[in-house]
């Protein structure tokens, strides 16, 4: 039954992991937290968005056509930075700022596994891993607007002073930008810390359990780990460069009304 589950679709076996889900439901309803009916529609959402993905992901492949591949990520990309947006409601351009970090640095650590050798450049290869850089940039991304808001609301009184002073958007957030990027960075680099000792990472997991050697899965995740860190890396840098000077204009405008 479990080699079946993880080698196969069996809907059934949907069925019977979506049970699992009635126990938070059921907390939910008897502590009155009010997240069964968010955590319902969530479930629902992503079983037909994963199930949508794999149809276009299954034609996507058997057409093989580079420019739809393409076209295919940078949609992803698209909405990654509507996710942003959302997240980062009081800096201003959050969205373009979300599309611009996410968008550089997946096809910077894309360009640089495909000039390295390191994956083929094939559909099959390119959209899975341009799928994963995507996500953990865009979670990247959100973290970093949302501890810029923070730390920038924290010090307003010091960052506004400065201003007043005539110190330029670069300097007053000068000593910002590290505090930022290090908090927005702190799971990724947990997870480095972590990995192997206190956790099996899903990568791993999934290849194991899928029947893959136990080395070529540790393999395969650590190319995956290191690929998502510079991503992670990179989509960090972009947003608190870009987002400062939006997130700063705006503190100081709602400190002057």
């Amino acid at each position: 039954m479990a080699a079946s589950l993880f080698t196969q679709f069996n809907p059934w076996a949907l069925l019977g992991v979506f049970g699992l889900l009635s126990i938070a439901w059921i907390v939910s309803a008897w502590q009155h937290l009010g997240i069964g009916r968010d955590l319902a529609w969530s479930a629902l959402r992503a079983t037909v968005q994963l199930g949508l993905m794999g149809f276009v992901l299954t034609w996507l492949f058997a057409v093989q056509e580079p420019l739809l591949l393409a076209l295919f990520l940078v949609l992803m990309v698209l909405m990654a930075g509507g996710f942003n947006a959302s997240r980062g409601r009081e800096v201003r351009h959050a969205y373009w700022i979300g599309v611009l970090s996410i968008g550089l640095s997946t096809s910077v650590v894309l360009a640089w596994m495909l000039l390295a050798g390191l994956v083929p450049p094939e559909g099959r290869m390119l959209i899975p891993l341009g799928g994963m850089l995507i996500g953990n940039a865009m979670n990247a991304v959100s973290l970093t607007l949302d501890r810029l808001r923070g730390e920038i609301n924290n010090q307003e009184a010091l960052l506004v002073a400065m201003t007043a002073l005539g110190a330029n958007s670069r300097q007053v957030l000068a000593h910002v930008y590290p505090v930022v990027v290090r908090g927005a960075l702190i799971p990724t680099i947990d997870s480095l810390k972590s990995v192997g000792l206190i956790h099996i990472p899903g990568i791993t997991a999934g290849m194991i359990l899928a029947g893959s050697p136990p080395l070529q899965a540790v393999g395969m995740q650590l190319l995956v780990m290191f690929m998502l860190t510079a991503a992670v890396a990179l989509a960090t840098l972009g947003a608190v460069f870009l987002a400062g000077p939006y997130a700063l204009y705006f503190n100081r405008t709602e400190a002057q009304q």
